[in-house]
């Protein structure tokens, strides 16, 4: 895609352990930007991360993927690296160039504590960097729960940007504590607004009180 803009281009980084789906939230990002007409799936094999032959037969990177996309007016590049402790080194390499890293999140509590070489990194060289909690659909762990556990890695105060919306085990959507909106989440097609559910009003209030007063926290 060739790009209009003057500004310089922002460099993504996208890590986290291995089957955490690293590739399939790049593959979500470059869909949603209009990159790519549509999302290709790991499991199929058609994603535009992962191309190698290696990569497809094992379903996990094994060498870090590019990427690029203009959204807004900004261009991104995006760098999916391998998530195996073998090629941690990789991934510590491209995090050195990135402006901005986005940490995928295994829904499980141990796998999370397991990160913590990764934190460490990303706080020794204060890499910017924003959290995604990936497969939440498949685990019924709170994320209360994985926020508490990741807490305990990071010398930064960790904060929820999205409170999720349960129907019994299953995550149907979301309350954006910035906006104070809720969105059902629709398959194929993009979010419907709907109004903040009463059973999940308190947890929001306490979450964005939280992310008020992170200023006076920092």
């Amino acid at each position: 895609m060739t790009s209009k803009s003057a500004e310089p281009a922002r460099c993504a980084v996208i890590v986290g352990p291995y089957t955490s789906g690293k590739t399939t939230l790049m593959e979500a990002l470059l869909h949603a930007a209009g990159a790519i007409g549509r999302k290709g799936s790991v499991t199929e094999g058609n994603t535009v991360g992962d191309p190698s032959a290696e990569a497809r037969a094992r379903l996990m990177g094994v060498e870090a993927n590019f990427a690029h996309c203009e959204y807004l007016g900004e261009r991104w590049f995006f760098i999916d690296c391998p998530g195996s402790i073998e090629l941690a080194y990789d991934s510590q390499s491209a995090l050195m160039a990135a402006d901005v890293a986005i940490v995928v999140i295994p829904p499980e509590v141990d796998r999370v504590l397991a990160m913590a070489p990764l934190f460490k990194f990303l706080d020794d060289y204060e890499i910017p960097h924003l959290l995604f909690i990936g497969k939440t659909d498949k685990s019924a762990t709170r994320v209360r729960d994985i926020m508490e556990a990741l807490q305990t890695l990071s010398s930064r105060p960790l904060l929820l940007r999205q409170v999720p919306i349960r129907e019994g085990d299953r995550i149907t959507g979301f309350v954006d504590l910035v906006s104070e909106r809720a969105y059902r989440y629709k398959e194929g097609g993009p979010s419907d607004l709907i109004e903040i559910p009463e059973d999940v009003k308190p947890r929001e209030d306490e979450a964005r009180q939280e992310l008020l007063r992170i200023p006076r926290r920092l």
